[in-house]
C-alpha cells in the first residue's frame, strides 16, 4: 500500500506543528532526517528538529501558517507561507517562509527551510 503523497504530507506537518503534536511531527521525520536552516547554515538531524518542534510546541502561542502555497516537486514539495505566532515574551511574529522538501515513502527525509532571521529574532533571543 502506498504511503501518502507528498501534499498530504505537507498538510499533517502544518496541522501537527500548528497544534502542537510533537509525536505526530516526529511521525512524519524518517530516522535519518535532515533539516537545513538558511538563517545559520546548519543541517540538524531528527532529534535536533524535534527539540525545535518542541520549543515551539511549550513556548510559542497561536502558531499558524498563512498565505500557504504548496507544489509538488519530482522529489516532495515546495510550500511557501507566512509563520505567524506570539513569542514567549508576547511579541508578534509575521515571517515569511519557503519549505524544499523531500519526502521518501510517506517520511520527510529532508527539509531546507528560508526564513527571514530578522523576523525571527522574537524566537531566536
Amino acid at each position: 500500500m502506498p504511503g501518502p503523497d507528498a501534499i498530504e504530507v505537507a498538510q499533517r506537518l502544518r496541522d501537527a506543528l500548528t497544534s502542537g503534536d510533537v509525536d505526530a511531527v516526529g511521525a512524519l521525520y524518517h530516522d535519518d532526517m535532515i533539516g537545513w536552516r538558511n538563517i545559520d547554515g546548519r543541517e540538524l538531524n531528527r532529534r535536533q528538529m524535534l527539540k525545535i518542534v518542541a520549543f515551539l510546541a511549550r513556548d510559542v502561542k497561536d502558531l499558524r501558517y498563512e498565505e500557504v502555497r504548496v507544489a509538488p516537486t519530482p522529489r516532495g514539495y515546495v510550500q511557501q507561507h507566512v509563520l505567524r505566532a506570539t513569542a514567549p515574551d508576547g511579541r508578534p511574529v509575521e515571517c515569511p517562509a519557503c519549505l524544499v522538501v523531500e519526502v521518501v515513502d510517506g517520511q520527510i527525509h529532508r527539509l531546507d527551510e528560508y526564513m527571514d532571521a530578522a523576523a525571527l529574532a522574537p524566537l531566536l533571543g
